[in-house]
């Protein structure tokens, strides 16, 4: 029996209706993701990425990733290594792209690129209606034939088996559902109840940026505002919306949600049906911990090229060197046997136990169960 919307976080408030999401901000477990989120954000900053070498191969790879995971999850079947091609061509000739799977694609580049020239954190403008309802006219360009901005249609959710799993809100509902969603975003940012009343902003309405980004992704889905790419859109303007973090807007273009959503994609869709019944907090969890996932990947990249060039720099020319570079172009946790040594360098094999010695000390390595087996472990 599939399950209708029952307006389980909108309230009726003097004739208006409200829009509040029923969750606990201060949750041990939220507050705990929402630190490591600080943590992580904080770090990057330290690292310096805007002018890091390896920055503009970072933010190449976060758009392609972006472009990929969030096109895959709606089914999107190119490969990683044909949005990656994709993307070069993109750059070169935009209006060569005409298959429906990359123009899939070509459109969320064009989003994301429209979406960093945005600046939520000085003008809320930045983020409102209309530019929500650009970011789904730039993602779905050339690929719906209902008219722009708020659908006019009913729509419905199925699953694997074709069977109508959710029934979103009738369209005649969808104006003012927003607008009361909008309402709620400007209040949780602002701590002021609207922009005609800036005397006293009320701190206990006011929310973290990433939780209010967790939130509206969740929203969007719940309403389903747009006759198509309801997903897509909530993934981009959540984006967005977390961009009033003023640190994390710095490192905006450097990570990829997505990528996480699709490596649980079972979680996704769960904790996104159990706060649509009216429980956030699966989701807004399972939300935070992607952001952190993605977060410590950007993070782990940095700290290897830096760890990487620190212990070249160490090792200076011999058979330690080469060994390194061998270890280095490995992943971290993969497991390999000193015969890679034994059998490809032209040294003894107390030459060869004396160096790998120097690279447990230099902590690129460790023992591994096995005899004569070891560890990559560059970034621990």
């Amino acid at each position: 029996m599939p399950y209708v919307s029952a307006y389980k976080h909108f309230d009726n408030a003097k004739d208006r209706l409200v829009y509040q999401p029923k969750i606990n901000p201060f949750d041990y477990e939220i507050q705990q993701l929402i630190l490591e989120a600080e943590r992580n954000i904080g770090a990057l900053a330290r690292l310096g990425l805007k002018s890091h070498p390896l920055t503009p191969t970072i933010l190449r790879n976060s758009l392609v990733k972006t472009a990929h995971f969030t096109t895959k999850i709606e089914q999107n079947k190119l490969e990683f290594k044909e949005v990656e091609q994709l993307y070069q061509n993109y750059k070169k000739n935009p209006m060569m792209i005409k298959q429906k799977a990359q123009i899939e694609v070509k459109n969320v580049f064009e989003t994301y690129e429209y979406l960093y020239t945005l600046n939520p954190t000085l003008d809320l403008s930045d983020m409102d209606e209309s530019v929500l309802k650009k970011i789904q006219y730039i993602l779905m360009k050339e690929l719906t034939g209902y008219p722009e901005g708020y659908r006019n249609i009913p729509v419905a959710l199925h699953d694997g088996d074709g069977h109508v799993s959710y029934q979103p809100p009738a369209f005649a509902e969808v104006p003012r559902l927003m607008q009361a969603y909008f309402a709620w975003l400007y209040t949780s940012v602002t701590g002021y109840s609207n922009p005609y009343d800036t005397t006293i902003a009320d701190f206990n309405k006011k929310l973290h940026p990433l939780i209010i980004s967790g939130i509206t992704h969740h929203l969007i889905g719940y309403i389903h505002p747009f006759p198509d790419g309801n997903g897509r859109t909530a993934r981009a303007f959540s984006t967005l919306v977390g961009l009033i973090h003023s640190d994390l807007a710095t490192i905006k273009d450097a990570f990829s949600v997505e990528e996480f959503f699709d490596k649980r994609i079972e979680d996704y869709y769960d904790t996104l049906m159990e706060a649509t019944q009216g429980n956030l907090k699966p989701f807004i969890v399972f939300y935070l911990e992607c952001v952190n996932a993605s977060l410590t990947k950007v993070l782990r990249q940095l700290q290897r090229y830096d760890k990487i060039k620190h212990t070249r720099e160490l090792l200076g020319r011999g058979h330690a060197k080469t060994m390194f570079e061998w270890i280095s172009r490995m992943e971290d946790g993969e497991v390999f046997h000193r015969q890679l040594f034994d059998n490809t360098l032209d040294a003894s094999s107390s030459s060869i136990a004396k160096n790998i010695s120097r690279l447990k000390e230099l902590g690129v390595i460790k023992s591994g169960k096995g005899r004569g087996e070891y560890i990559v472990c560059i970034v621990d």
